[in-house]
């Protein structure tokens, strides 16, 4: 395909010479013929190999002078993006669902919308509720009376509505609590393989239109997570926290029950957080606190073993009467 239609495709400024893109590559495997992207500065010295470049308005003029024109450029406000969309263009495998397989388990009582596709060995529980145009890869699993929006995809081996962590210590055992509750899944969500979200105990556990959920996520019983939210990787979510609108949690980041996380916020990778997070802040540590006094207590400890030689010198000298 012509860089050219690739431009008019995705309403992109070209810059340069037109020529036939074979596919979309990264930088490190590019070569002639080859549309690669760039998102920050860093990467612009490697970037000669591609024929044609993706790259975001602020680095459209330094790409320029750095390749000098021997790159062709798009100028993208996604590269990342376009260049996935470019690659399905050119040919490239998305992982599909097709259908409903044999081989899927769906209690006749699960409501399917339009379109819904089911992977080989999901099993759709009783009461189910799936919106047109969903998704459930190979292996997951959706308990009885969950509730799923439409255009959703569950990744394979993912479980939606299992019990909750709940025991009450009583008599010598750890006597399980039943979870009478749901979970509802709202519109445009996406939940990674192996990932889990638990039943409400009593209620509902609700996952927020356009919120994209990473691999092996845990999320318990009665969070409420708002809208277009990203949630990484490992992150682990307890009992009834509330992550509003628009919150990052990075990976390996892990919240005690009942915090609030509010709206905007970020918290980095490997954060414990024990205490609410005020809207827009970012967080670092363990535990967490506000990301510039985290940074100032890393440098202060960085800088702890020259101060204590300066200390033990000065201690010297007073010692010696110097």
């Amino acid at each position: 395909m012509k860089l050219s239609e690739l431009a008019r495709r995705f309403s992109l400024e070209q810059r340069g010479e037109d020529m036939e893109i074979h596919r979309v590559a990264s930088l490190e495997s590019a070569g002639a013929g080859d549309l690669s992207f760039v998102t920050t500065r860093k990467w612009l010295a490697g970037a000669e190999r591609a024929t044609a470049l993706l790259v975001p308005p602020d680095l459209a003029e330094e790409a320029g002078r750095i390749l000098g024109g021997n790159v062709s450029l798009l100028i993208s406000r996604a590269p990342a993006l376009d260049a996935g969309r470019a690659g399905v263009l050119l040919g490239g495998q998305e992982l599909k669902v097709r259908g409903i397989h044999p081989a899927a388990v769906i209690d006749p009582s699960a409501r399917l919308g339009e379109g819904v596709a089911v992977g080989p060995l999901a099993v759709i529980g009783a009461g189910v509720v799936i919106g047109a145009g969903s998704v459930i890869h190979a292996g997951a699993v959706i308990h009885d009376h969950s509730q799923i929006g439409s255009r959703c995809v569950i990744h394979a081996n993912a479980v939606i509505g299992g019990e909750g962590f709940g025991f009450e210590y009583l008599d010598g055992a750890h006597q399980r609590i039943p979870h009478l509750g749901i979970v509802r899944i709202e519109d445009d969500v996406e939940v990674g393989a192996c990932s889990t979200v638990d039943r409400a105990r009593f209620g509902e556990t609700r996952i927020g239109a356009g919120t994209r959920i990473d691999n092996l996520v845990q999320i318990a019983h009665n969070v409420q997570i708002g809208r277009a939210c990203v949630i990484v990787s490992q992150v682990g979510i307890a009992g009834s926290c509330r992550i509003e609108d628009g919150v990052v949690l990075a990976g390996q980041a892990g919240l005690v029950p009942h915090v609030t996380v509010g709206r905007g916020a970020r918290v980095a990778a490997a954060t414990g957080v024990a205490v609410d997070v005020p809207a827009g802040a970012t967080w670092s540590g363990w535990w967490g606190g506000y990301h510039r006094e985290n940074l100032a207590q890393i440098n202060a400890l960085r800088k702890l073993p020259e101060f204590m030689r300066t200390v033990r010198a000065f201690m010297k000298g007073r010692e010696s009467g110097e």
